[in-house]
């Protein structure tokens, strides 16, 4: 690549970036900041982060460090400097991961949000999946709203078999920058967006509902996977659902957040290849936590059992 096809190709990444920083972030309150991180490709690298008031040089920044970094945005903003879910303020948007693994790809997915009564305001590449976004005409604010906009991610990406990001805190990768992941980096594109495809909470809402659930039959309606998957390596592509799958099943036994976080955080250290950052492990358990802890299969009865072939009980 000659300087100038790298200076093209510079400004397009930058443009990408711009347009989607600005979409998400049209106005920030004055104590409001678009919050940055990014990352050394490989395991075992810290996540920094950096805050901005201003979404150009948010945009700038991103596209600086895209080369040698993998980098992400939160995508709700975050009062001042507070990066944990306690910091968002509001959500300007829902959000899903689809991964493109399996008999899934691209093009099987955008058929699949096609079909949808409310089609994604913007598809974003990933380099490994795809993150529909629908923009919101109000956006949730306060502990309630925040809430409800979780539970319907939550189930959105249950009808959809994506993965589980729908906390409030989520940072998602930005358009411009490189998913470095692979041999050969992929560049995370905006593949479609209409700022004026605007959707209220309720019809979101009322779309997750017609989605079909997972397994209707369990109370977390988290994916179940096969009861050996601890024998062996979690590859990527099968980390997200797995782990989620595990805490549900943990969590219907009665297991409180805390000790449900050191488990997976164990699991992933142990089983998983790479392992996900713990953050996201973290946001996995308080996830699945948001519902209540023990299935009644896994209560012990007060009713005595009797066995008329057994003496003495």
């Amino acid at each position: 690549m000659n300087t100038k096809e790298y200076v093209d190709s510079l400004y397009i990444s930058l443009h990408e970036a711009q347009r989607f920083l600005g979409i998400l972030f049209p106005n920030l309150y004055p104590d409001e900041r678009v919050e940055l991180r990014w990352k050394l490709p490989g395991d075992g690298n810290p996540m920094l982060r950096m805050f901005f008031a201003n979404v150009r040089k948010a945009a700038a920044e991103a596209i600086y460090l895209a080369p040698g970094h993998e980098v992400y945005v939160g995508i709700g903003p975050r009062r001042n400097n507070v990066g944990t879910k306690e910091g968002v303020t509001r959500l300007p948007a829902l959000w899903a991961d689809l991964d493109c693994k399996g008999e899934h790809d691209l093009n099987s997915h955008l058929r699949h949000l096609d079909k949808l009564p409310c089609y994604p305001s913007m598809i974003v590449w990933s380099g490994g999946g795809i993150h529909p976004y629908w923009l919101l005409e109000e956006c949730p604010k306060g502990s309630y709203e925040l809430s409800l906009a979780e539970e319907v991610m939550a189930r959105i990406a249950e009808g959809l078999g994506g993965d589980p990001v729908h906390d409030r805190s989520r940072i998602l990768r930005v358009p411009g920058t490189l998913n470095h992941k692979r041999d050969e980096p992929r560049l995370v594109e905006l593949v479609s967006y209409s700022k004026d495809r605007l959707y209220k909470l309720d019809q979101l809402e009322e779309m997750a509902s017609s989605l079909p659930k997972a397994d209707a039959s369990t109370k977390t309606g988290v994916t179940r996977v096969s009861k050996g998957v601890l024998s062996d390596p979690i590859c990527e592509g099968q980390r997200n659902v797995t782990l989620a799958s595990v805490a549900g099943s943990l969590r219907d036994r009665g297991l409180d957040e805390e000790t449900l976080c050191i488990v997976l955080c164990e699991i992933n250290r142990l089983r998983c290849e790479p392992p996900l950052l713990d953050d996201e492990v973290e946001r996995i358990a308080t996830s699945v936590c948001r519902y209540s802890a023990g299935n009644p299969r896994y209560r012990r009865s007060l009713v005595r059992r009797f066995y008329p072939n057994r003496e003495g009980r």
